[in-house]
């Protein structure tokens, strides 16, 4: 592996992760610029100028994707476990785009707008040209990296949330009361198109992850692993979870050997038993929310999570590593450590994390 030298013990980290055991310590990803100070944009502005064309390229065109990702791996410090990766983005809960969503680009994201004047709309708007189309750029990503980074699948999840760029969220919301039945009939279509379209990566991506990646999560697996979520749950109960979620999360829980979920908010708490049913379910994902406290205010919600069976990956700043790991096992632990400025804070926080860790 062209930007990971130790790449080896990496994955017998990560494998202890998955085992819900401990190596030696927590596994720990820090990403930060190799030169002080220096940070490597990822777009690059003085070719947009020159490039009307470049915008849609920085998202879509494999060889400008690989050459991006090239510059910013030789550029960014992978501390700890962090993996030389790519993360493959046609817009969060993207498979809006196979029913009709326009992916709407910009520097930094891709967004859509509605696309569906009513909940029926599924049974003509489905195109899988579209899930071609997308696959083709992955599979000639992966042919050009050459095996010096990992891919990860990419954000095609949340069918709930892709219901709502197609429909429009407030409109979703109503219908779960007004047109239930309707909604539901939607919701399995769309995430019939999910598992063609995830199988379709997954075997484009198996030769050079061996097996699966997710990219910003830091994780391996020699199985089919991946993110699951419904960031629209923080609006509307447990019930209505349980209602129109829980279907969505037992199918696509079936596709996965190694299904994580993305825990995007404090509110998602009313929804924790829900999760927690699911045996198969491997992992969740703590999401620090603008606006809300750090992680470790939470320990009491991560620690039903560690004892209920489940891994956790924790988005955490440098400061509160000590208390995370003084309150929490390190088995099946994955900290996300974010404002780290340089190679020498990242070394410090991986010493942290190895004084720390405990079973």
């Amino acid at each position: 592996m062209r930007f990971k030298e130790d790449i080896d013990i990496v994955r017998k980290r990560i494998d202890a992760f998955w085992a819900n055991e401990l190596m030696d310590r927590a596994l720990v990803s820090i990403l930060t610029p190799k030169e002080k100070g220096k940070n490597i944009p990822i777009f690059d502005a003085a070719m947009a100028e020159k490039d009307p064309a470049y915008v849609e390229k920085f998202w879509f065109d494999p060889q400008t994707i690989h050459n991006r990702t090239i510059k910013q791996l030789e550029n960014t410090y992978l501390g700890g476990d962090a993996l030389p990766t790519f993360h493959p983005d046609f817009g969060v809960s993207g498979h809006a785009a196979f029913f009709g969503c326009k992916p709407i680009v910009s520097p930094k994201t891709i967004w859509f707008n509605p696309a569906w004047s009513s909940l029926s709309d599924w049974k003509t708007t489905f195109a899988p040209e579209v899930i071609q189309q997308q696959v083709a750029i992955i599979k000639e990503v992966a042919r050009l990296s050459n095996g010096d980074y990992f891919i990860g699948l990419p954000d095609h999840c949340g069918t709930l949330d892709a219901v709502g760029h197609l429909y429009g969220t407030d409109n979703v919301l109503m219908a779960m009361i007004t047109d239930p039945e309707e909604l539901q009939e939607a919701l399995a279509a769309v995430d019939a198109a999910w598992v063609e379209s995830i199988e379709l990566f997954y075997q484009a991506l198996k030769e050079v992850n061996k097996g699966s990646c997710h990219s910003w999560m830091h994780l391996l697996s020699d199985k089919k692993m991946g993110q699951m979520q419904c960031d629209m749950s923080v609006m509307f109960s447990a019930e209505l979870y349980e209602e129109f979620v829980y279907d969505e999360l037992k199918r696509q829980i079936a596709w996965f050997d190694d299904p994580i979920y993305h825990f995007d908010g404090a509110e998602q708490e009313r929804h924790l038993d829900i999760l927690l049913s699911f045996d198969k379910l491997k992992v969740i994902q703590w999401t620090p929310v603008a606006g809300q406290p750090k992680a470790s205010h939470f320990m009491p919600i991560l620690k039903r999570i560690q004892d209920a069976g489940k891994r956790l990956v924790i988005g955490v700043i440098p400061e509160e590593i000590p208390d995370i790991l003084e309150n929490l096992s390190a088995k099946g632990l994955n900290l996300r450590v974010r404002n780290v400025k340089d190679p020498d804070a990242a070394a410090a926080v991986v010493k942290c994390v190895e004084k720390y860790s405990k079973s």
